[in-house]
């Protein structure tokens, strides 16, 4: 008899929800590689909670040749994961072909028995299924999602620092939803492993013991679905490869500090720092120079990086407005005049070079100005 209590009912909802958030990423206009690999690890996760689903409705108890139906690919959780990541940064790894293989066997050992009689899946399943390839895969599972968590995570990193290193508006690309997103994964995998754990040590767990497990796959589902969606549509810059040196420009002998600071001198001459949209590889070209040299020169003479030096001069630049007694336009208007493109990088920006908000530096002006 099928009945939907409240385990299948449970899973169910979260499931639907997911793939409704699925259908919505795979609509959003920008990050569309990126969104389509998040909508794809979200509907792999809900297959894999279907058998679960239809299971504790009594779908197996009633048609039990529904055994071995290929809706398990968790073998593809890791490689998406690492897929949504360099998607999300403007980078595409090479063979993407090569990180599906090992679900393409783990579908092919499902796929290959789902159509055989009742009575073949039953020995396949009692003598080879699960003695062995099923253990394989619980383990390969988690191994795999923690690899590509590593490096998904080295990547996101290396693009923080690129963010940094290479725009002054970095702060309104905070890409700590990727590093979330990560984390949610590698929780995931420590529960899951502490559940194939437990399926070893007590083996005769049956699979209404595994409901807590499905139920933090459905807080997945819904987790990387609603915070997926929420950034679907921020224009992450893409981390581009740095050009490298031309060989017209001897690095060897040179005196970076001075070389800097005559880089240095320019850029206040022009203020070539007051354009919102100035970055690391806009500067170089300026400069008739390329980014590598550029960032050498402004560490040895400044001992700052890009956005330090360029932000550092918006800011003395809005302090010297907000001594004029006569200045009293709004914040953000004087921001964007000398050079910032949003409220939050400038908010971040002044605090750490002046050591207060913008605001409190005003009233510190005007009560001197009192005095």
């Amino acid at each position: 008899m099928i009945r939907f209590g409240p385990m299948s009912i449970t899973l169910l909802i979260c499931a639907v929800q997911g793939l409704l958030l699925a259908a919505l990423l795979l609509r959003a206009r920008r990050n569309r590689a990126a969104n389509r690999w998040l909508a794809l690890l979200i509907v792999a996760v809900a297959a894999l909670m279907t058998p679960y689903i239809i299971g504790y409705a009594g779908f197996y108890d009633k048609w039990p040749w529904l055994s071995f139906a290929p809706l398990s690919y968790t073998l593809a959780f890791g490689p998406l994961l690492f897929l949504y990541t360099t998607a999300l940064i403007g980078q595409r790894p090479a063979r993407l072909w090569l990180h599906f293989v090992p679900v393409a066997v783990q579908f092919a050992s499902y796929a290959a028995l789902f159509p055989l009689p009742l009575p073949t899946k039953d020995w396949w399943n009692t003598h080879v299924h699960a003695p062995v390839i099923d253990p394989l895969f619980d383990i390969a599972a988690p191994i795999s999602i923690a690899a590509y968590a590593a490096v998904a995570y080295r990547r996101y990193r290396a693009y923080r620092i690129w963010l940094d290193s290479n725009r002054t508006d970095g702060v309104d690309y905070e890409p700590n939803w990727i590093r979330n997103f990560i984390a949610a994964l590698a929780v995931i995998m420590l529960i899951w492993a502490g559940f194939v754990i437990a399926k070893w040590a007590v083996p005769a767990r049956d699979y209404f013991d595994q409901f807590p497990l499905y139920v933090a796959f459905s807080v997945l589902v819904l987790y990387l679905g609603i915070g997926g969606w929420r950034h679907s549509e921020t224009a992450f810059p893409p981390a581009l490869t740095p050009p490298q040196p031309d060989p017209a420009e001897p690095a060897t002998g040179r005196d970076w500090a001075a070389q800097g600071a005559d880089w240095l001198a320019r850029l206040d001459s022009a203020e070539w720092w007051r354009d919102p949209a100035l970055t690391l590889a806009g500067l170089a070209r300026l400069l008739g120079t390329n980014t590598s040299y550029l960032s050498r020169g402004l560490g040895a003479a400044a001992g700052e990086n890009f956005n330090a030096v360029i932000n550092r001069r918006r800011v003395i630049a809005l302090q010297v407005l907000l001594e004029s007694p006569h200045e009293h336009r709004d914040l953000l208007t004087l921001a964007f005049e000398v050079g910032f493109n949003s409220k939050a990088s400038f908010n971040r920006a002044f605090l750490e070079m002046a050591g207060m908000s913008p605001s409190q530096w005003r009233l510190k002006s005007q009560k001197a100005r009192g005095a």
